[in-house]
């Protein structure tokens, strides 16, 4: 295993979850388990991803400064650092939340145990709720960016338009968030090879959602457009590792001529663990966080980059099939390809 020295306030922050990017020189695998270590102690993250940048500047351009263990003083003093890896960290802190009281009056505490899955910094538990219906709580904590505020508001959108789990409960208190919903059954679709087709159908229904009172706006083509072309420059020494023959220029031309046209409702993270299949053969979706209006290309990268990372592409044929179409526009794959290296 590998060991990374830093900070001790670096170190407190990752295990409060207020840290969830680390920088270090030294090439780190996804999945990969690191000891990070300080004068006081030592905890072990796993790294769930990775960007590259030609310089610090270029790197919190697109990745804001509190999800480092550095202030902006600190990161002036290191802005000669030259070529840098951010990479993405979980920490699994086993230790379960203070449950604030009007939450817990609906939970069989003794039956609570953490979900480590998923590499967001929220914390996901399993619990019993009193009527005796399973239940999955999510607790963040107010300043942490993956908004369970704007989950709540999508799940409570969608119900009666796809399968999403019933909302039992959320509110803001104190300092934490908490999200209590159903929890929804089934094999995530990563562990079966048997349903690419019903997967491809099922997502043929979410892009048929009808959009016209939908307000999810934060990932439509223009605005995935704004936020490239914002970051060109940190986003090209990665763009050039795929397409070396693009020039500044090329890719900005690119991004403005080739826009995808659709505009449809889109799940935003449509990966095989957040499809699950249940014992007949229903399709639940579970992370709905990222629903917005977007590009139909939106879902098919993402979902594209999970079969390919649970080696599932010989599924693939099958999964075009079930939702109409043969093949894909390479063209608007490649332009989410590119917009996806601004996002974090």
């Amino acid at each position: 295993m590998k060991e990374i020295v830093t900070g001790i306030r670096a170190l407190e922050k990752i295990k409060k979850n207020k840290q969830t990017y680390i920088i270090v020189n030294e090439e780190l695998q996804n999945k990969e388990i690191v000891l990070l270590k300080s004068k006081k102690e030592s905890i072990e993250v796993e790294i769930t991803g990775c960007s590259k940048f030609d310089s610090l500047e270029d790197c919190l351009r697109i990745i804001p400064f509190e999800l480092f263990g550095v202030n902006k003083k600190e990161a002036l003093e290191k802005k000669n650092l030259g070529k840098i890896n951010a990479y993405r960290i979980k920490y699994d802190n086993d230790t379960i939340e203070e449950i604030d009281k009007k939450l817990e009056e609906l939970l069989k505490m003794d039956t609570m145990k953490k979900n480590n899955i998923g590499h967001s910094s929220t914390n996901v538990y399993e619990v019993d709720l009193k009527d005796g219906k399973k239940a999955i709580l999510k607790v963040q904590s107010l300043s942490t960016r993956n908004d369970l505020k704007e989950e709540y508001e999508r799940i409570k959108w969608l119900q009666g338009k796809c399968n999403v789990p019933k909302i039992y409960f959320y509110q803001e208190i104190g300092k934490k968030k908490y999200l209590l919903m159903e929890k929804k059954e089934g094999l995530a679709a990563y562990k079966t090879n048997e349903y690419a087709e019903k997967i491809g159908q099922n997502l043929r229904i979410i892009h048929g959602i009808d959009i016209t009172n939908c307000h999810f706006q934060q990932n439509t083509v223009e605005n995935l457009l704004k936020i490239a072309l914002k970051n060109i420059d940190s986003i090209l020494p990665q763009v050039q590792e795929t397409y070396p023959n693009m020039t500044k220029e090329d890719v900005i031309e690119f991004l403005k001529n080739e826009q995808p046209k659709d505009k449809v409702l889109v799940h935003g993270d449509y990966s095989l663990p957040n499809i699950l299949i249940d014992e007949n053969e229903n399709i639940n979706l579970i992370d709905l966080g990222d629903v917005s209006i977007s590009t139909k290309y939106f879902d098919f990268f993402y979902l594209k980059k999970s079969m390919v990372r649970n080696k599932k592409m010989d599924q693939w044929k099958k999964l075009l099939k079930g939702y109409g179409i043969d093949e894909l526009d390479e063209t608007s794959m490649k332009w989410i390809e590119i917009v996806d290296k601004a996002l974090f």
